[in-house]
């Protein structure tokens, strides 16, 4: 969905079937390209800003925000890790697209949100007039910051004319596409890795294999950022690295790709 359709949908508790609120705004974590939080707009307005974490969300649908019960709705100052991304203020829309050699070459014009994770999947390109060139992928954007977008400087080659190109292809540095399998749902690495390399067969450079099996590898991590692990998951001596419920960080994944449980992991989100 565009980041426009998201915003003022009413956010309804599936409990008891209120409506606690309308989405306001999106805020960006630019370490992840995702959506981490909705900004919610209450009834009760001088209270203050109120946020749902995204991955708390039941469903985003064109009509409506689910979520289990009010408790989901949180008080934005209560929060730190939404204050740190208001503080951060990454907003994409109108932001200047750079290329790494200091060119602009337009605006962001929109952005599309994959509403099963909140990853962000692409930036529409604008030109001054407001013509879309095109869009790219988030994979072809190398910063998400607070006045611009720093791109590849081949990123003509790499423009996208229809967000739904962005499942079917991953595009590379280069120019180079490879067709991959949708990433919106957890997949079993070692079946994924070898239908991947199957697809570069007709190539049989290593280092693009590896480019391609690495690629894969930080999907599957940007796909656990955020979410909760459903159980507890132990390492070889039966210890505890992961709680029931706990959201999954960076380090949470270098904790548990050491102790051997990545699929694991991967399986229990």
């Amino acid at each position: 969905m565009r980041s426009a359709e998201i915003k003022g949908l009413a956010v309804f508790s599936i409990t008891d079937g209120k409506e606690i609120g309308k989405v306001k705004d999106l805020l960006i974590n630019p370490d992840r390209k995702a959506v981490d939080y909705l900004i919610v707009e209450i009834p009760n307005w001088y209270f203050g800003s109120h946020v749902i974490a995204f991955n708390v969300a039941v469903g985003i649908g064109k009509d409506a925000v689910m979520v289990e019960s009010g408790s989901a709705l949180k008080e934005l100052n209560l929060e730190p890790a939404s204050i740190e991304l208001v503080e951060r203020g990454i907003r994409l829309v109108g932001s200047r697209v750079l290329t790494r050699k200091g060119v602009i070459i337009g605006k962001i014009a929109e952005y599309y949100v994959n509403v099963d994770n909140g990853q962000i999947s692409g930036c529409e390109l604008a030109d001054n007039e407001n013509n879309i060139k095109g869009i790219i992928p988030s994979s072809a954007a190398l910063t998400f910051g607070k006045d611009a977008l720093v791109v590849d400087n081949n990123i003509d080659n790499q423009l996208l004319q229809s967000i739904d190109d962005y499942d079917e292809e991953v595009n590379l540095p280069g120019g180079e596409v490879i067709v991959a399998e949708k990433t919106d749902i957890p997949l079993n690495d070692d079946v994924e890795s070898k239908a991947i390399l199957e697809e570069v067969d007709a190539n049989d450079d290593a280092s693009d294999r590896d480019k391609t099996v690495k690629l894969f590898e930080q999907r599957q991590r940007e796909y656990l950022l955020g979410r909760a692990a459903k159980n507890n998951i132990k390492d070889a001596n039966g210890s505890i690295i992961v709680q029931k419920g706990e959201v999954i960080t960076q380090d949470i994944i270098e904790k548990v790709t050491l102790a051997g449980k990545f699929k694991e992991l991967m399986l229990d989100v």
